[in-house]
């Protein structure tokens, strides 16, 4: 993996939400923001060219790795699209990175599966063996024998639910974490990871008035 990187997460979804972007340098981080709140991700644009500035590159980052989802519609979108453009201007390659695989390449993380907040009270559960499903947290039924449990949704299980289990201390993934997934499971960063499939629809009488005349 390119030395210098940059970092987006604009995945998370749901009242506590929280993106960030993050520029490595050789692993190290060396310039950083936390956006809280929903919508961060449309907030990143300007706060990407702080982070870019205070690393001081400048031919800027050697490649873009940004977090594909699942997650939020607008948030991955938005921080997609920036992950794009920044490639496209700065002639960089641009990795995308499935939420799980990010998890999983914390500390002692490997096995997790990994749950995080969706629409409607639900959520994305990815187990790891390439499922990515949405369940009310009441519907999760975790397998025997996979104990390390990881995201911002574990929390909603129940208590029989955890029972055995391991919860770790891991809400969203560090930067390292994003970028060591990058380099051991990549993915197109133009491929966002959907699971719900979106609610927007048009309009019953189409786009654009029909033709006059």
């Amino acid at each position: 993996m390119a030395r210098r990187v940059f970092v987006l997460n604009g995945a998370a979804a749901g009242d506590d939400a929280a993106g960030f972007l993050a520029a490595l340098d050789g692993g190290r981080i060396v310039g950083e923001r936390h956006i809280p709140g929903r919508g961060a991700a449309e907030r990143f644009a300007p706060l990407a060219r702080d982070i870019l500035r205070e690393a001081d590159w400048p031919s800027g980052p050697d490649a873009i790795v940004a977090v594909v989802g699942p997650g939020s519609f607008t948030g991955l979108r938005a921080s997609l699209s920036l992950a794009a453009g920044l490639a496209a201007g700065y002639g960089c390659p641009a990795v995308g990175v499935s939420l799980g695989a990010a998890f999983r390449a914390m500390p002692d993380a490997a096995d997790a599966v990994c749950i995080n907040v969706a629409r409607r009270n639900r959520c994305f559960v990815d187990w790891g063996d390439g499922r990515v499903e949405a369940y009310a947290p009441s519907e999760i039924v975790l397998p025997p024998g996979r104990r390390l449990l990881a995201g911002d949704a574990v929390d909603w299980l129940g208590e029989d639910q955890r029972a055995g289990r391991v919860v770790l201390p891991y809400r969203h993934p560090a930067p390292t974490a994003i970028l060591a997934a990058a380099m051991s499971d990549p993915r197109p960063v133009a491929q966002p990871l959907y699971v719900d499939a979106p609610e927007a629809k048009p309009p019953q009488g189409g786009l654009r008035p029909a033709p006059v005349g």
